[in-house]
Parts: C-alpha cells; sequence; structure tokens
C-alpha cells in the first residue's frame, strides 16, 4: 500500500523531495538515460579532480555500467561491499543482487587475494581474507576523492536518504571522502518517515532473513 501510495504521487513527491534535500545542501541531478547519469558523475568527478572513487553497495550504478565510464575517464572505481570487491577483481560480475560472490569458493577467494594483492600470502582462512580485505578498504576510504552510494529509501518529507547495509562500507563511503555522491532510481521515494519501517522490515526479511540490517543510515545533510 506504501509502494502504490508514493508511486501514484510520484511527480508530487520527487518535487518535494528535491526541495526538501536542497534545504538540507544537496545538490540535485536527473538524469533520463545511463549515459546522461554517467556523465553528471563524471562532470562532478572532474570538478573534484577525482582519481579514486570509492563505491557502497548500488545496484543502479551496475544497471548503468558507471565502473565502466569511470574506468575509460582514467578514474579508479572501487567497490567496497566485501563480495562486490571480490567479483571486481576477479573482473566478474555480480552472481546474486544480495551476494554478488556467492559462487565463488574461500579457495578460489584465497588464491585471487594472493594474486592480486600486493603483500599478500595465500590463506583460505576466512577471518583471515575478510581482514586482508578490509585493511585494503580502509586505506582506500580515507585516500578517496569521492564515496558514492546507492539510496535505499528517499523521504520526500524530510530530504532524507537512507541507506540498509550489514558491513558499514556505506557508511564509511558516504562520511570518509570530501565528497559523496547518491545515485538511486526514482522509484525508491516515499512520502513520510513513518513509511521506511514497514519497508525495511520487508527487506531485511526477503534479502537475508533479519529482523533489521546492522547498519541503517539515515542523511539528511
Amino acid at each position: 500500500n506504501i509502494r502504490r501510495y508514493s508511486l501514484a504521487r510520484l511527480p508530487e513527491l520527487l518535487e518535494q523531495l528535491e526541495v526538501n534535500l536542497k534545504k538540507n545542501g544537496v545538490q540535485v541531478h536527473w538524469a533520463e538515460t545511463p549515459d546522461e547519469a554517467n556523465a553528471i558523475i563524471l562532470d562532478i568527478c572532474r570538478r573534484h579532480d577525482t582519481k579514486l572513487m570509492v563505491k557502497g553497495k548500488s545496484m543502479v550504478s551496475e544497471e548503468v555500467e558507471l565502473n565502466h565510464a569511470m574506468d575509460a575517464a582514467g578514474i579508479e572505481a572501487l567497490e567496497s561491499d566485501m563480495g562486490e570487491y571480490i567479483v571486481q577483481l576477479a573482473g566478474e560480475k555480480p552472481s546474486h543482487i544480495i551476494m554478488p560472490a556467492i559462487h565463488k569458493t574461500k579457495e578460489e577467494i584465497a588464491r585471487l587475494f594472493a594474486e592480486k594483492v600486493p603483500g599478500v600470502d595465500y590463506t583460505d582462512n576466512v577471518d583471515e581474507l575478510i581482514q586482508i580485505g578490509r585493511n585494503v578498504l580502509r586505506q582506500k576510504f580515507l585516500e578517496a576523492d569521492i564515496g558514492l552510494s546507492g539510496v535505499n529509501f528517499a523521504i520526500a518529507e524530510t530530504g532524507t536518504l537512507c541507506l540498509v547495509e550489514n558491513e558499514g562500507n556505506g557508511r564509511m563511503c558516504t562520511t570518509t571522502p570530501p565528497v559523496h555522491v547518491a545515485i538511486t532510481g526514482i522509484e525508491k521515494i516515499v512520502e513520510k518517515l513513518e513509511h521506511v519501517p514497514p519497508l525495511l522490515s520487508l527487506l531485511t526479511r526477503s534479502a537475508t532473513g533479519q529482523n533489521i540490517s546492522t547498519y541503517f543510515n539515515m542523511i539528511s545533510g
């Protein structure tokens, strides 16, 4: 019902969201095509002399093939979700919307890290593999010129962008680099803050069976 209500009032809510995002100091850009979206982000990168962009989980950025556009412009776009980082390192595409590297065994990931991450020896201990990835990414968060994230819910009445995550990398992407770019489809909008909890409950249970995700970020400025 919330989704139906939001979609029925989409044009009005999008305009309300834009007004309130701007009140919160957020710059708003509209794109009708993947090329347009990539061009807008590339322009932001150029204005900030960007060499490295760290990315939180974003299916929209996958759909518009943002990484290819950044690569063509000589800008490193690094995935910081652990599964996304693994498949990017392997030169593959995600195999699952929530668990992008579920098709890989720990031994395959161990060989990949030993081969691609400087100074790393082979280990198939999962905790050690996670720590290797974490150490690489922590440094990248500090070095990045821009952090990019997706958006799980955009609240029109408050101009708030919500991010649902389990790893904390979304929080790092949106706060550590000096510039944050959020990319979203227009269907993520809801009118009120009170519309978010039922949708969040559905999202986490449908995705991973959790009652709530480890992190729930609300960005209002």
